[in-house]
């Protein structure tokens, strides 16, 4: 299920990128010359946010990036307006009762409850087969193996993370699939951009928050259509982050504050850093890491 005018409006307010490297899009149409596609959401910007930034000259990349674009101005948050909703609806344009994302915690009258509780909470409980059971579901970092790293748990460097952050026993259960976990990805109903331009030969890749996010990838067994996933967890702890300077010169091997890394200004333009750093990467046709 695909809507292509609502899709439209999201290109614009959307931070994944989507390149085509020679070798798989020679056969792609091109549209005025246009070969790669940087998307970029900006959380909780407004449309007028944007103009009053861009006229009072405080933020001249984004200025510089709209001068490319073009401003859609009658258009609407997803409703409800959060991270997880918002997101599926810039890359499938649809809307939460489509996709069926409604909230990161919501409640699914099918599923059943995960086998061990959620890092924030979840309760595990028994799955009974082939009928309906009921239960809070979780897609966000309480799934992860240990939410207070930054890589989720998973089998990566201190500064990576990605789906195999994921804990399949915080899940929510499918009933009707012998009682397996549902993956993000699994739990969503529609397909997404990633699928489309994989299906036209292109090649994706998305940098995002919460491993769980790798749903981009649109409903299907695995995220497959994300050739390249870089997901840090941003609500682990802060740590020291030896070898990255800011944008504005500020070396990050010494945290500033404690908590989470949303808890401190500096500590977050590190974290942001990392992200920023990895999308320049994957702009030049490498991996997150480099690699490639």
């Amino acid at each position: 299920m695909f809507n292509k005018c609502n899709l439209v409006t999201a290109i614009i307010l959307a931070v994944p990128v989507l390149t085509l490297p020679e070798a798989r899009a020679e056969h792609l149409n091109e549209r005025n010359g246009i070969r790669r596609v940087l998307l970029i959401s900006v959380d909780g910007m407004h449309a007028v946010d944007y103009l009053n930034c861009v006229n009072g000259g405080y933020c001249p990349n984004l200025a510089a990036l709209g001068k490319t674009g073009v401003n859609y101005t009658r258009t609407s948050t997803s409703k409800p307006s959060d991270s997880f909703p918002g997101l599926m609806a810039l890359v499938t344009g649809g809307t939460p009762r489509t996709v069926g994302a409604f909230y990161d915690v919501a409640y699914d009258r099918v599923l059943a409850p995960p086998t061990i509780d959620t890092g924030n909470g979840v309760f595990s409980g028994n799955c009974v087969k082939n009928t309906p059971n009921g239960t809070t579901t979780e897609f966000e970092e309480g799934v992860d193996f240990d939410q207070s790293k930054l890589n989720g748990g998973g089998p990566y460097s201190l500064t990576d993370g990605g789906i195999k952050s994921i804990n399949p026993l915080r899940l929510p259960r499918d009933p009707y699939k012998s009682c397996s976990p549902v993956y993000p990805w699994q739990f969503i109903r529609t397909n997404s951009i990633y699928g489309v331009i994989h299906a036209a030969g292109g090649y994706t890749a998305w940098s995002d928050k919460h491993a769980v996010y790798a749903a981009v990838s649109g409903h299907g067994d695995t995220p497959s259509n994300v050739d390249d996933y870089y997901a840090p967890d941003v609500n682990s702890d802060v740590i020291g982050l030896p070898g990255v300077t800011t944008a504005n010169g500020r070396p990050c091997a010494t945290p500033t504050g404690s908590g989470a890394w949303t808890d401190d200004f500096q500590d977050i333009q590190c974290y942001d850093t990392l992200k920023v750093n990895a999308i320049l990467n994957q702009i030049n046709g490498k991996t997150h890491l480099g690699q490639r």
